[in-house]
């Protein structure tokens, strides 16, 4: 199993039992979310560029908000390549009539388990289990995860910043340093990867209401693993 990081966000190529997979490829300039009035983000770093990055076997998406499921992004991978994501994201996805074939978790050529949040009206905090052949395992939750126990995962991929927001606009959103250590304990984490932590500049309510807060200490524990962007950046499990 090889781990890259794509960008300072929370794209991802990984690769898996013998497959290359993008994940969650945002790299245009800006997102929006409902419309620019209300949030809007723009990437502080270099974005790789799509035609430039080897043709992936597949691309996983995992949500459907626009810092994941990125149409402008998106529409420049060749339609040939397979989609797999959950329903929601799919119909989102086939709205736009570019991808050719799309593949639930169960038809991925590895195996690939959704956990679902925990209430019904949470759609951030889940996350995915992805296991190899050899029994070696990755939890993506790019938000955190709030559950009592996880299943075992050899890397854990997730935020270790928190960023919040009033409750009525959703609360919490990324769960921060502390949750990923409770989680890394709860699925046994050898290794802890940040994702989903780029210091983004934003515009609209959504950027003047949010607040975000690091810890600094985070990388003390040695099961903390920062990956800097590019091809000369590898985790090797």
């Amino acid at each position: 199993m090889i781990i890259k990081r794509l960008n300072e966000d929370s794209s991802w190529w990984w690769e898996i039992d013998g497959y290359t997979v993008i994940v969650d490829p945002w790299f245009s300039a800006s997102q929006v979310d409902l419309a620019a009035w209300f949030s809007e983000q723009f990437h502080v770093t270099p974005q790789p560029v799509v035609h430039e990055l080897p043709k992936p076997d597949f691309i996983f998406i995992s949500h459907p908000f626009t810092d994941h499921c990125n149409k402008e992004t998106l529409l420049q991978f060749d339609q040939t390549i397979p989609v797999i994501a959950l329903p929601p994201v799919q119909r989102k996805i086939r709205k736009w009539n570019h991808f050719k074939q799309f593949l639930s978790l169960d038809e991925a050529p590895f195996q690939l388990k959704y956990l679902k949040p925990i209430s019904f009206v949470d759609l951030v905090h889940g996350a995915y289990i992805l296991t190899e052949k050899t029994g070696k395992s990755i939890l993506y939750s790019p938000h955190g995860s709030q559950f009592g126990s996880l299943p075992q995962a050899d890397v854990l991929i997730t935020t270790t910043v928190r960023f919040y927001l009033p409750f009525w606009l959703g609360g919490t959103v990324n769960l921060g340093w502390q949750r990923a250590l409770k989680n890394a304990e709860l699925c046994k984490a050898s290794y802890i990867l940040p994702t989903h932590d780029e210091p983004k500049t934003g515009k609209g309510l959504v950027a003047k209401l949010a607040k975000r807060s690091e810890h600094l200490n985070s990388t003390n524990d040695n099961r903390f693993v920062q990956l800097s962007v590019g091809d000369n950046s590898q985790f090797v499990l």
